[in-house]
């Protein structure tokens, strides 16, 4: 009788602990949420135009990065006196990089399709993430850069995992990590992000750093008429 009040108990342990975990992730998402704008105004925004630039090697590369809710996430590079894109919608993919010797552009597989739908999502997986379909956990905390942050498994609905690193004191994500096919290989793509302003009362990054390097954002305009041209891959 004695062990299986014991074990009543540490069934009940087990329980409360995991009731006290998803409350917990929940309560940092929330917050994330918040410092961000809140969610009535992240809503409201449904495309984003963003304009950088990149000193790569002693290269100057300008970049303009087109998001439009759920319908297309667009990279435009300018560099060396030629132009290549990036392009995602959701019902295909399409790059051409002719930094990288391509003569027209290329179509990406079934599976990178897939795999890159909730990068059109304006808001972030984060907003809502159980209504689209993605679970979330809560690992601790880990160190970012001497900052002990809170760190959130995402796991998306299309099956691609994202590592979420959240700043206690401004409850903003400062780190990001998730893996990428690049050239054939599968690689782990670090993204830092820093320099938040307030954009329509939602705050962004205008630093964002990845292995390559820094984008310095000049210039973020949201709910722009957006052309047809940039959901097409015709050169």
């Amino acid at each position: 009788m004695k062990n299986l009040i014991i074990f009543g108990f540490f069934i009940m342990a087990l329980i409360f602990a995991q009731f006290a975990q998803a409350q917990t992730v929940d309560e940092v998402i929330n917050k994330h949420i918040e410092a961000l704008g809140g969610k009535e105004n992240l809503k409201k925004i449904q495309n984003v135009v963003m304009e950088g630039s990149l000193n790569f090697q002693g290269t100057e590369i300008a970049l303009t990065l087109t998001q439009v809710n759920n319908k297309l996430n667009r990279q435009d590079i300018t560099a060396m006196g030629m132009h290549g894109f990036d392009m995602m919608t959701d019902k295909e993919g399409w790059s051409f990089m002719p930094f990288q010797g391509m003569q027209k552009p290329e179509p990406k597989t079934a599976d990178e399709v897939k795999e890159s739908q909730s990068d059109l999502d304006v808001a972030g997986p984060l907003v809502d993430y159980a209504a689209k379909g993605h679970q979330v956990e809560l690992l601790g905390k880990e160190d970012v850069d001497g900052t002990e942050c809170y760190k959130i498994k995402a796991s998306l609905a299309s099956g691609k995992e994202l590592t979420f690193f959240i700043d206690p004191s401004s409850s903003m994500i400062i780190r990001t990590k998730d893996k990428r096919k690049m050239n054939g290989q599968e690689m782990e793509m670090q993204t830092d992000f820093s320099d938040y302003k307030a954009v329509e009362g939602v705050k962004m990054p205008f630093s964002i750093t990845q292995q390559f390097g820094t984008v310095l954002i000049s210039s973020i305009k949201v709910n722009q008429s957006i052309p047809e041209s940039a959901f097409k891959h015709d050169m």
